[in-house]
């Protein structure tokens, strides 16, 4: 049978409103039918390309025509023309969504052969059909009319089928390659600059074998998004893809996409611990490849403001923009823009997310995306994502008509495109609420244990470990020589908890997470063993004493029950008060809670059960030594208690606990009797039946569990600390019991925090929806018009969204009045209404029965207050002589309040310290003129990029360095004695 005509019905009335809306298999079938047709043998048979036809007005003449029916296009045909086309001997297929079944069904009707030449030329006709039509839409989308000569290209395509099929290699290659010329010309007609398409491959631990080989073996460009532990991975188990990669990159057939070790969940993490895992992930690729990613990328949802000046700092050119999970992550108002970070460094960045290479709606509508991209877009760019291998055929004809000719775009790597398109007229600044996470969500779905309390768990463990690092380089700069490792320490127990803590992931809760923690107890303890001893002692008897230190930038105003010294301490500098607190108290049995290291080691004997209360201020980067007082001094202390009857109050406010729930009723300061915060504790059911979506501050009345005390006692009075304990239940709407709870109120004098330790013991499980479903803490103001800030990455930033993650501190402002609660490491908080909030503490799957956290009343910042709340206080008992010059003292300090310092090392020459280096972070967005003081004379200073490089000189004036920081920066400043 000869075919005279080739036909598609298609379901529009001209291409001008062709269907690429349709997903999935009806988008399968109409590309299918449409390029199936193209096949050289048909086309040399019909002696003619393939043309269209309306379903609903198809051709009255079907004898010895090939009619293709999409699946979408059947509804629309004329009632019994199936029947007449049987009837008038058409070829008719219509029951067909493989292009490949369509083209065989087609071939069995031929009465010529096909040989295995011309199936080996079948690829490119495909492609060539795919082609016209999408430059065809394409010229539509950007509003022009088709100037194509459909009579010249028509002579070509047919006299490049016959070639074919009388087996005349170089005629065939010559005329296809004229026929994507012709193409080529047609959109240059409208668009005459250049497109591109960017192929970015993720991978799994389960395909980077046979798969990636193949990709990888292919002259076509790709970008393989990678980060260093799969690059590991790919060490241990695939040598042959090692190799195979080492090649691709260095013939630039493939480009390079990462930059971290592991892809944690960023937005729950120190930006000390951001910065840590980037140079993880750079040695890793710089020792295994010999080259380090210019691009950043990862595949797991975690991209935060914070990221552009970190990466411009370690040297990375661009980023890819995108998450390739579930949340929310925002798109850019162009494909290629400058990312601006919330310092105001810009990053150039791929700011729209990859469509998916493996569904059949993404190359149905390819010509419409790039026609957007073209008319819209400064530089028209095309991302396509998929897993190694072949995700689809329209792909492989896409990367087919590259190789032929730019109509539809050039792929090209990461590096190629960023290094010769031009650098990006418009800037997108994006503030962390546009950023959603869906890390609960994923935690409770994948069953994975403790998603709350490891989050928790990592901020602590992370400040002590921090602590013990900042008090070791203080050790060393003090003795002025590098710190010696004692014979039965190893190196990895004492310096590399962080290293640890980095690179153990917050949901993955395995065996090493003992050892973690033994390893971040015994190094703060080390540390705080060697800072003792390099202080100066005064030439004179030694005493028993505490040596409290203070590894933060700021002042400590630290409340401390520890064993009695011989009398109590004079209440002058640094004490602030001091009082007898009687025998210990032992907690009660059964409680899960949070690790959180308390370092008190003691040398000496203590009296048995002989405790005392202590408040005192240690100097930033230094510390505090206390020793008893004269008695005639301990006999003036007349100071009130700080606990009476659901009342704790110090000098600046009073915190009310309700009778009746047990909860926190009201917390007021002495000048303004208004009610500043309330708490209770809460277990939410659950949405309620026919609850609308989408208004995320309407107040409706929701299913929560009341809360109801059983007992109220006081049971720390002294000058110095109050405490008072609520025990009860929280009830269902019809009085059965949900959990049983047990709440503590803590004030230590002269604090402006009021400490709550909060228990629970819960009857009634969770569902698995996290977010409508959990037992929380519920903080409650009474300004609707109040705004709230939240930490992210240690700096303050606006919160607007209904569900949120602060791991450090939320802070309402009513009007220039700040009240801050201190999640100490809670992350998940969900807004109800305008001026409620909920801390969520224990969900499905949680086991952690036990929380700290604090309320700050005009605190002087949030988050020191809130790194204080997480940080043990590392106190010393020694029986020493007392440090000189004086009882306390600073090695470093920092005067502007808005800084913080997040990282201390010492520089070590030749075993000597010749000075020190730091990172400071601006925590509260606005600009900070700095003035760092060392406790040595300063000769040079500068500050230096993440690989050490030179920024800029900084003014040394009278022994203070002098540095100004934009809002949100984070500097490394070195520093040389």
């Amino acid at each position: 049978m000869n075919y005279q005509q080739l036909i598609v019905l298609l379901p529009c009335h001209s291409l001008e409103d062709f269907p690429t809306h349709h997903e999935g298999d009806d988008a399968a079938g109409l590309l299918a039918a449409w390029t199936a047709l193209w096949h050289p043998a048909l086309i040399a048979n019909a002696g003619k390309m393939p043309s269209w036809h309306r379903a609903d007005a198809p051709p009255e003449n079907v004898t010895n025509r090939l009619i293709v029916v999409p699946d979408i296009s059947q509804p629309q045909l004329p009632t019994g023309f199936l029947q007449r086309a049987e009837l008038e001997a058409a070829c008719l297929i219509h029951t067909e969504l493989d292009r490949e079944r369509i083209i065989e069904i087609a071939l069995a009707r031929l009465e010529t052969a096909i040989s295995s030449t011309v199936e080996s030329w079948a690829a490119d006709f495909l492609a060539l059909g795919y082609c016209f039509l999408q430059v065809e839409l394409l010229t539509r989308k950007l509003r022009y009319s088709s100037n194509l000569d459909e009579i010249h290209f028509q002579n070509q395509v047919v006299a490049a089928a016959v070639a074919v099929m009388e087996g005349q290699a170089d005629e065939a290659r010559s005329r296809v390659a004229a026929s994507f010329d012709i193409l080529a010309m047609e959109r240059d007609h409208f668009y005459p600059g250049e497109a591109y398409l960017l192929d970015v491959t993720m991978l799994a631990p389960t395909m980077l074998g046979e798969r990636l080989q193949d990709q990888l073996g292919k002259l076509a460009a790709c970008n393989l998004l990678l980060s260093g532990e799969m690059l590991e991975r790919i060490v241990r188990d695939e040598p042959e893809t090692l190799e195979l990669l080492r090649s691709a990159l260095r013939e630039e057939r493939a480009g390079l996409i990462g930059g971290e070790y592991g892809e944690r969940r960023s937005t729950l993490l120190s930006c000390e611990t951001l910065l840590t895992q980037l140079r993880l992930g750079l040695a890793q690729y710089q020792e295994i490849l010999g080259r380090c990613p210019n691009v950043y990328g990862r595949q797991r949802f975690g991209l935060t403001p914070l990221l552009p000046q970190i990466l411009t700092k370690l040297g990375f050119d661009a980023a890819l923009h995108a998450s390739f999970e579930e949340g929310v992550v925002p798109e850019g108002s162009q494909g290629k823009v400058r990312w601006e970070g919330c310092d105001g460094t810009p990053l150039t960045a791929i700011a729209r997310l990859p469509l998916d290479a493996a569904k059949p709606q993404t190359f149905l509508n390819l010509g419409v995306k790039l026609g957007e991209s073209m008319d819209m877009d400064h530089i028209a760019t095309v991302c396509l994502g998929h897993w190694p291998g072949t995700p689809s055929p329209w792909y492989e004809d896409l990367r087919r008509i590259s190789g032929y000719c730019s109509a539809l775009g050039k792929f090209v790597t990461m590096e190629q495109y960023f290094r010769t398109t031009d650098y990006p007229v418009h800037q997108d600044r994006f503030g962390y609420d546009q950023y959603r996470s869906p890390y609960l969500k994923q935690a409770v779905a994948g069953k994975q244990p403790d998603p709350i309390s490891t989050v928790v768990r990592y901020w602590h463990r992370r400040a002590a470990a921090e602590a013990a690092q900042s008090l070791e380089t203080l050790a060393a700069l003090a003795m002025g020589k590098e710190v010696s490792i004692p014979e039965d320490k190893t190196d990895a127990m004492l310096r590399e908890p962080l290293d640890l803590l980095t690179n153990t992931d917050l949901g993955d809760e395995r065996a090493e997470a003992a050892e973690l923690d033994d390893a971040v107890v015994v190094a703060l303890q080390w540390s705080l063993q060697r800072f003792a001893e390099a202080l100066p002692r005064a030439e004179a008897t030694a005493e028993r004493g505490y040596l409290i230190a203070n590894p933060h930038s700021f002042v400590r105003r630290v409340g401390l029950e520890v064993p009695a010294l011989d009398g109590l301490p004079a209440e002058s500098r640094p004490v602030y008060s001091a009082s007898a607190a009687g025998a210990q108290r032992r907690p009660p049995n059964g409680r899960t809670e949070v690790d959180t290291p308390e370092i008190h080691a003691l040398d000496g004997p203590a009296a048995a059960g002989a405790m005392m209360q202590l408040v005192v201020d240690v100097p930033p980067m230094g510390f505090a030594w206390v020793t008893p007082g004269p008695p005639s001094d301990n006999a003036k202390k007349t100071s009130a208690n700080l606990a009476d009857d659901c009342v704790l109050q110090n000098e600046f406010f009073e915190a009310r606990i309700d009778p009746a729930t047990g909860g926190l009723r009201a917390i007021h300061e002495y000048n303004a009797r208004r009610n500043r915060l309330s708490q209770r504790l809460a277990f939410r059911f659950g949405e309620p039946q026919g609850t609308r979506r989408g208004n995320e501050h309407a107040e409706v009345e929701r299913p929560y569990a009341a809360m109801v005390a059983e007992g109220i006692e006081t049971t720390i009075a002294t000058g110095t600390l109050g405490e008072i304990v609520a025990r009860g239940k929280l009830l269902d709407p019809k009085g059965r019991r949900l959990a049983e709870y047990r709440q503590t109120y803590r004030l230590w004098r002269g604090s402006r925090v009021l400490l709550l330790d909060v228990e629970l013991q819960p009857e009634q499980s969770c569902t698995d929806d996290p977010w409508n479903c959990y037992y929380g803490i519920r903080f409650a103001w009474a300004n609707e018009a109040a705004e709230l800030y939240r930490s992210a990455n240690m700096t303050r930033q606006a919160v607007k969204g209904k569900r949120f993650e602060a791991p450090l501190y939320v802070e309402i402002d009513d009007a220039g009045s700040r009240t801050a609660i201190l999640t100490g490491g809670l992350p998940f908080h969900r807004r109800y209404g305008l001026r409620m909030l909920d801390t969520l503490a224990v969900v499905s799957g949680e086991r952690c029965r036990r929380f700290r956290l604090g309320i700050g009343v005009e605190v002087k910042s949030s988050l020191h207050e809130a790194l204080h709340l997480i940080t043990p206080p590392p106190a010393l008992a020694q029986r020493a002589p007392p440090p000189r010059p004086t009882s306390s003292g600073w090695l470093f300090h920092v005067d502007a309040r808005n800084v913080a310092a997040t990282h201390w090392e010492p520089i070590i020459e030749a075993g000597r310290a010749v000075g020190v280096r730091a990172r400071l972070l601006e925590t509260q967005g606005r600009q900070a003129k700095v003035g760092w003081q060392c406790f040595r004379p300063v000769k040079t200073a500068r500050k230096i990029n993440f690989q050490g490089g030179t920024l800029s000189e900084c003014q040394v004036d009278g022994g203070t360095i002098q540095l100004q920081l934009t809002a949100h920066e984070w500097a490394e400043v070195e520093a040389r004695w």
